[in-house]
């Protein structure tokens, strides 16, 4: 074998090992990282959202108001693809409710793919926290614990931005942007490429069309991302009677 022969082998050799390693950091690293945070449940974010009085809890219970019949049909949703349990008899938002939403929420966001399009992760390089951050709030970077949750898993931090960044979507938009924008993004932003979901959405008796059960549980997890740095005025929040 000849020099140069020996030197591509050795080469190519090097080359897989060094991808074999870094392949290796890339799960094993986040585990140390994280090995010591404990995982939260979903209902564990739910109670934690409700005792923090979050924007998150909030924007639930307006849900509730603005769309009681859909709001209902979520309590009697037990499709069998969203995991969330039995029919809740004690249709109001509570935390078992709102642990119901946001865990059907989030398989639909995972079902449709959103993440294809929309990462969920503010990076600590270039000029990442003036595009996705939220200015003036505790962290505007990503964090490690902030991911360590089951509405978290599996990862979605993403690699592409065709679209926005949502880890931060709390503290960017209301609900009736958001409702307008999934059933026609173009309603809101202009040019934008993203389709439209018309079957989250169901016409009502009167002609107007309103999101449905899963429509409701989709906003609701996009609503709770970032809740947890978002410091709104009190005006904005729930106050305990509508609770």
């Amino acid at each position: 074998m000849g020099k140069m022969e020996r030197f591509s082998f050795v080469a190519l050799v090097a080359g897989i090992i060094f991808f074999l390693f870094a392949d290796f950091i890339s799960w094993a690293l986040p585990m140390f990282v994280l090995k010591d945070i404990p995982k939260k449940s979903v209902e564990d974010l739910a109670a934690e959202a409700i005792a923090k009085n979050t924007t998150a809890w909030s924007d639930f219970n307006k849900l509730a108001r603005y769309y009681p019949e859909s709001f209902k049909k979520l309590c009697e949703y037990t499709e069998s693809f969203s995991g969330a349990g039995d029919v809740i008899k004690d249709c109001k938002p509570n935390e078992k409710t709102f642990a119901k939403a946001l865990r059907i929420g989030h398989r639909w966001y995972i079902a449709e793919g959103c993440w294809n399009c929309h990462s969920q992760m503010v990076r600590p390089v270039s000029n990442e926290t003036l595009r996705f951050g939220i200015p003036g709030v505790s962290n505007t970077v990503s964090y490690p614990s902030e991911y360590q949750n089951e509405l978290q898993a599996p990862v979605l931090w993403g690699t592409k931005r065709i679209g926005q960044d949502l880890i931060r979507e709390a503290a960017v938009h209301n609900i009736g942007w958001h409702v307008a924008h999934l059933y026609n993004p173009q309603s809101t932003s202009p040019g934008s490429v993203m389709p439209g979901y018309p079957w989250y959405f169901e016409e009502t008796k009167d002609g107007k069309i309103v999101p449905n059960e899963r429509g409701i549980a989709l906003l609701t997890y996009i609503m709770w991302l970032g809740s947890w740095e978002v410091k709104p005025p009190k005006p904005f929040r729930v106050e305990t009677a509508e609770k």
